[in-house]
């Protein structure tokens, strides 16, 4: 030992000089410890200790970092003011913002160290803010925090982008509101896993208890087990067995663990779980698989305000959380009724069980008394002697029977009904009783989810909120929607997208900064839209460049650029485009019949080349004046003569040998329309893939004809549009369609005729078509039945009804039936109903009936008793009169000018209001009502008829308020809010006065509401200024300062 120890001393004396050598050269010492260290983990840590001058440095932004971002920000500012002026301009501009904002890192807003450790996305601190690789990443804790800087490397995205966990939802409303079907809908359509916390609980405890536990699931009260067990005791009595529907078997007691206990307690006093019970339940949901792969959707979970505090302490994180808001009133109405019947049924078992109680005790009496009746008369038969005459033995025995019955009913009397039916609960106190337990519990459910939606905005969680007083599919549909983003954008929420121009795009591709991505110039929406022409970039239809990750994607218009960037890896997963043949359309038709229009909106849509064969001979004149062919074709224009077809398909075959017909394609307009032409088309090989052709009837050609004619103006030179050209070129073109349409259908299989005539009219029913857009694209006839007017010169009013089933739209504009079959006859033939072939107009607004309301009626004539006879009920306006009408049948024929039975001269007229509207009364009329002075009526008569009214309303207000003013009695609260009410809606009273009383009654009902707010608000327990409500304190001050204010003039 001894030589090693010197070699040791020498050695460390000759390190001291070398490690001063080493450090005046400002060369890296590393330490290493090796006592329990292999050579493989030495070896780690100095190649870590060597890598580390070389790896990118991660540090916390200091007050320089944000001087720098406020600089930024203001510079942003400033470039946003210079973008007012010119388009360009602001393209530049919003350039050179997106470069100097900061960027955040690959989790975005999400801390790094807990999507990497626990994989939840928990929002990060803006105060804990770290810098790497110029990104700024947020972290939920200090400790995470110097994590990431220890080893920045392992929480970033290196070889492959970041996984996101999937989405972890609760659904929250008060009981009755829906919560179980909305959220088991949710969890089928998104596939995932529907977690309803309660059943949760009551499936740990039936393992072992065998049975569940809760306010609902016990059956039996206090009274029901002093019945039951009377019912055994007289069963033993008795020795019968009762069946088992009456008297169930007892359950064997079991001895729960401490987990098991905090459950049970939970599921009966309604107690939030224990921290480290809800700790090891919610382990499993969020960190054990496969719930923590898949997703779930947490039902009724919190329940309270101290589990949703829980869920952010210990960093179970929620990514969204769905609120169902519902009234009391719908509680009642969905809870109450299924109460109600269980009531019912427990009221008849109830009195099952007491009338077999009653059997059985009165089984029992008869069988003691009989028992006691032997022993009396064998006693009486000891005493009784030798036997003597039959009549003296008849008067005794008389007697001794009268004794023994005396006796028994002193030893046995008779039981008296415990209690009447009068005193057992009727169904209207149980249904006002159960309707108050809902309400209070409706009203607990909805201070705890108020607290709990505090909580969660705490720690960032977003809230969706949804009206569940709708019909639940209605609901349903509605959360689908609103959470439908969220699951299907849930791959994409850690990708970043940048829109850049066009020219930027080009210039990065150009420079190899950014790569072309393998969709090319297809836009990967439309693709997996099933979009079938790849767009092109031109003036009228611009692309939309979108950066993502080292590729550029290019988008056809805003709306699919937006898409693209909320979700790119949905895109970019689909099947690449392959290889596209060009395009070849022919559009034929007789003349007038569109076919150019329809050729021009083609090619401005999907970037075709229009092209006709006169455009095809003068791009020949023009781009080849000395080839053969332009010589020929000059020829014979030279000579007044028409170029023939072989010449003119030669142009043709020439102009489709141009970039964009074959790339792109190209519509051919109006070719060919002889057979000649269509075989000096096949020689050439020139077969279109598709063949349009427009059918317009030869009426309605001549009819465009006479249209445009009037349109355009008077030229120098004959225009070859005169009626008898267009019937030759028609009469031409109709001759030889038929063989042409024949050919391709049979060859090609590619002609198809489409009716250019009109638009078919469509129902709207279906449509969501809001009443000012109904309104607005009224056709002609408003909302009066045109098929109605048409076939019967009947006016039907259709605005009686809000309904659209019996609407259909027809060339823009939306027309109302009156009935089922009236709509299927605008269907079929919607031209015969409808300007101009409509056979009567709609009459003039000053001559149409008007329907007037009984406030309309009593505006105009405040005398209106004079108008009778006739329900004034039934009342229309024509030419500026009054019409009063007996029923509801004669007004509506009266408003359809159709047969109308007239009031006053009982005859049947066929004719339209018109003839009949101004004929005279009879001279003998009933007698006017006399009406009576409202004073000269009794006390009671004059209080009914004048503040009758008002009276009702403000006591039927202060019925639903029960207002309680602070340090007032009940009494006094009620009469000054009654005083108030009339006073503030007194119709006699001046503007002013009514807007002062009615703040004051607003002031007054605030002031009640303090009681209900600090009575919800108050816990048991004290807590500190920081965890109460904003405005508890105020509040509380408030009610404390109204104790010797009056209520009034206060």
């Amino acid at each position: 030992m001894e030589p090693l120890k010197e070699e040791l001393n020498n050695y460390f004396l000759m390190w001291k000089h070398l490690e001063q050598l080493i450090t005046d050269n400002l060369i890296q010492l590393l330490s290493l410890d090796i006592s329990n260290k292999t050579p493989k983990e030495l070896l780690q840590k100095v190649a870590e200790t060597m890598q580390k001058p070389f790896q990118y440095p991660a540090w916390e932004l200091t007050t320089e970092d944000y001087d720098e971002e406020t600089e930024d920000y203001h510079a942003e500012t400033e470039v946003d003011e210079e973008q007012e002026e010119e388009e360009e301009e602001e393209e530049e501009g919003e350039e050179k913002v997106k470069e100097k904002k900061r960027q955040l890192g690959d989790t975005k807003h999400f801390c790094p160290v807990v999507l990497k450790e626990s994989f939840v996305l928990q929002p990060g601190n803006m105060e804990e803010a770290v810098k790497y690789r110029e990104k700024i990443y947020y972290f939920s804790t200090a400790e995470a925090k110097e994590k990431f800087l220890e080893h920045p490397e392992d929480y970033v995205a290196q070889n492959e982008p970041l996984k996101a966990p999937p989405i972890r939802m609760c659904i929250l409303g008060p009981r009755g509101s829906g919560k179980t079907t909305c959220a088991r809908k949710l969890a089928e359509n998104f596939g995932i896993f529907h977690i309803q916390f309660d059943e949760f609980l009551q499936e740990k405890m039936l393992l072992k208890a065998e049975r569940k536990f809760g306010p609902e699931f016990e059956e039996d009260s206090e009274e029901e087990q002093a019945a039951k067990q009377e019912l055994e005791e007289l069963e033993d009595q008795a020795s019968v067995k009762i069946e088992e529907e009456i008297t169930k078997k007892r359950l064997p007691d079991v001895q729960f663990t401490e987990e098991e206990e905090a459950i049970k307690l939970s599921l009966m006093e309604n107690e939030p779980l224990p921290p480290e019970v809800l700790d090891s339940i919610l382990s499993e949901w969020w960190f054990k698989e496969p719930i923590r792969s898949t997703g779930f959707i947490l039902d009724g979970f919190p329940r309270y305000p101290d589990e949703a505090q829980f869920l952010g302490e210990r960093g179970f994180f929620l990514d969204v959380a769905a609120v169902i808001q519902v009234e009391d009133q719908d509680v009642f109405d969905r809870l109450l009724p299924g109460q109600i019947q269980k009531w019912k049924v427990k009221q008849q078992k109830k009195a099952e069980k007491k009338k077999l109680i009653k059997d059985m005790k009165t089984k029992i009496r008869e069988e003691m008394i009989a028992k006691r009746r032997a022993e009396l008369i064998s006693e009486r038969d000891k005493k009784r002697g030798p036997l003597r005459d039959d009549e003296d033995f008849s008067d005794e025995d008389l007697e001794d029977e009268e004794d023994i019955d005396n006796i028994l009913e002193e030893e046995f009397p008779k039981d008296e009904e415990e209690m009447s039916e009068e005193d057992e609960e009727q169904e209207a106190e149980a249904t006002e009783r159960l309707r108050n337990e809902l309400g209070e519990k409706f009203e607990a459910d909805t201070n705890n989810l108020q607290i709990i939606q505090e909580e969660f905005e705490k720690v960032l969680v977003p809230i969706i909120t949804v009206n569940g007083a709708r019909k639940i599919h209605i609901v349903q549909y509605v959360l689908n929607l609103k959470v439908k983003p969220l699951v299907e954008n849930r791959a994409s929420i850690f990708e970043k997208c940048y829109p850049v121009s066009s020219h930027l795009a080009h210039k990065m591709l150009a420079f190899t900064y950014k790569y072309m991505s393998s969709f090319g110039y297809w836009d990967p929406v439309k693709l997996s839209e099933g979009e079938t022409i790849k767009p092109v970039e031109n003036v009228e239809n611009p692309l939309y460049p979108v950066i993502h990750r080292q590729y550029i994607y290019f988008l056809s218009s805003k709306t699919t650029r937006e898409k693209f960037m909320m979700n790119p890896i949905k895109y970019i997963r689909q099947p690449k485009p392959k290889a596209t043949m060009p395009v070849k359309i022919m559009i034929v038709g007789p003349p007038k019949s569109g076919k150019t229009t329809v050729a021009k909106k083609l090619a401005s849509e999907y970037g075709l080349k229009h092209l006709s064969v006169g455009d095809a001979l003068r791009g020949m004149l023009n781009d080849h004046p000395d080839s053969e062919l332009s010589l020929m074709i000059n020829w014979h224009l030279h000579k007044g003569m028409t170029v023939p077809d072989g010449l003119a398909v030669q142009a043709l075959d020439t102009s489709l040998l141009e970039s964009v017909c074959n790339t792109i394609g190209v519509v051919i307009d109006g070719y060919p329309v002889t057979t000649n032409q269509m075989n000096l088309l096949e020689t050439r090989s020139i077969i279109p893939m598709i063949i349009f052709e427009l059918d317009v009837p030869s009426k309605e050609i001549f009819k465009r004809l006479l249209l445009d004619r009037k349109v355009e103006q008077s030229t120098p030179y004959p225009l070859h549009n005169s009626t008898q050209i267009i019937a030759y070129k028609n009469a031409k073109y109709h001759k030889n369609v038929k063989e042409i349409r024949k050919f391709y259908q049979e060859q090609h299989q590619n002609w198809h005729v489409i009716n250019g005539f009109h638009r078919k009219a469509a129902c709207i029913d279906k449509l969501c078509i809001t009443p000012e857009e109904l309104i607005a694209r009224l056709g002609e006839f408003g909302q009066f039945c045109p098929v109605s007017l048409a076939e019967s010169y009947e006016l039907y009013d259709c605005s009686v009804t809000s309904s659209l089933e019996f609407a259909a739209e027809f060339r823009g504009h939306y027309y109302k039936m009156s009935s089922r079959e009236n709509l299927n006859k605008f269907l079929m033939n919607p031209e015969l109903y409808v300007p101009p072939l409509a056979p009567h107009p709609l009459p003039p607004a000053a001559m149409l009936p008007k329907r007037l309301t009984l406030s309309e009626l009593r505006s105009q004539f405040p005398k209106y008793e004079a108008l009778v006879p006739g329900n004034i009920q039934y009342a229309a306006e024509y030419r500026d009169r009054i019409y009063i009408f007996e029923s509801e049948e004669k007004l509506q024929k009266f408003l359809r000018m159709g047969v109308c039975e007239h009031v006053l001269n009982e005859l049947c007229i066929h004719r339209l209001p018109m003839h009949y509207w101004d004929q005279k009364l009879p001279y003998k009329l009933p007698p006017l009502k006399e009406s009576i002075h409202l004073t000269s009526l009794p006390l009671p008569g004059y209080l009914e008829q004048g503040t009758a009214t008002s009276l009702i309303k403000a006591m039927n207000a202060v019925g639903c308020l029960k207002p309680k003013f602070p340090f007032l009695s009940v009494r006094r609260s009620a009469l000054l809010y009654i005083a108030l009410h009339l006073k503030a809606f007194n119709p006699k009273g001046s503007e002013y006065s009514r807007k002062k009383y009615k703040k004051k009654m607003e002031k007054f009902v605030e002031r009640c509401e303090l009681i209900t707010y600090l009575s919800s608000k108050m816990t048991r327990k004290y807590k500190e200024p920081q965890f109460r409500a904003i405005d508890f304190d105020h509040k509380l001050q408030t009610f404390f300062s109204l104790r010797n204010i009056d209520p009034i003039t206060g």
